[in-house]
């Protein structure tokens, strides 16, 4: 009996390891070929508005909605969409202060 015990142990043992060593890992970071891409509009505020701790002024003709933070893996990069679909790129000229870019694009860099 004391030799079956150990056989189903060892083999228990010896599956749980393989097991472990098979399984996937499903914490992924992102890559430049999976872009994380979250919403970000409470990190701006239009230059009208009290300032915020923790937000930077943003010269916008559409306010801050529909901005977004896109991170390819190489830094962090901001997008707005404005209400006819297009996307705009966010340049930061002056620090704490980004202005849109006037020209659009169809969708984001991807």
């Amino acid at each position: 009996m004391g030799k079956s015990v150990s056989r189903v142990l060892a083999a228990t043992l010896f599956a749980g390891a393989v097991g472990i060593c098979v399984a996937p890992n499903a914490t992924a970071a992102p890559s430049i070929y999976e872009p994380s891409i979250t919403p970000c509009s409470h990190q701006f505020r239009t230059p009208f508005e009290p300032a915020r701790p923790g937000t930077s002024a943003y010269w916008s003709p559409f306010g801050t909605a529909d901005i977004v933070c896109y991170d390819a893996g190489f830094g962090v990069s901001h997008y707005q969409r404005d209400p006819g679909g297009q996307w705009h790129a966010m340049n930061q000229l002056i620090p704490g202060n980004y202005f849109i870019n006037i020209f659009g694009y169809n969708h984001l860099p991807a």
